[in-house]
């Protein structure tokens, strides 16, 4: 059950500090961007946000994983 709670708290910290790095970057937009990247990724790199999304994407995926596991794990 530990665990559980675990894995839930993490992945919401992590996607709600997700969603808080794309909001920020949405309402920056920068003016000239790479065409390959698109303009909302360029924003987030050039904005040095592009770490904290990472450990933030993992973050949420690793609570999920651990939610995963406890939930097909057999009680004794």
């Amino acid at each position: 059950m530990k665990k559980a709670l675990i894995g839930g708290f993490l992945s919401l910290v992590g996607s709600i500090w997700s969603l808080a790095i794309v909001f920020i970057a949405g309402n920056n937009l920068v003016t000239s961007w790479n065409t390959e990247l698109g303009r909302f990724w360029s924003t987030i790199i050039e904005m040095n946000l592009m770490p904290l999304f990472i450990l933030f994407v993992v973050m949420t995926a690793l609570g999920l994983v651990i939610l995963a596991f406890e939930f097909f794990r057999k009680e004794k």
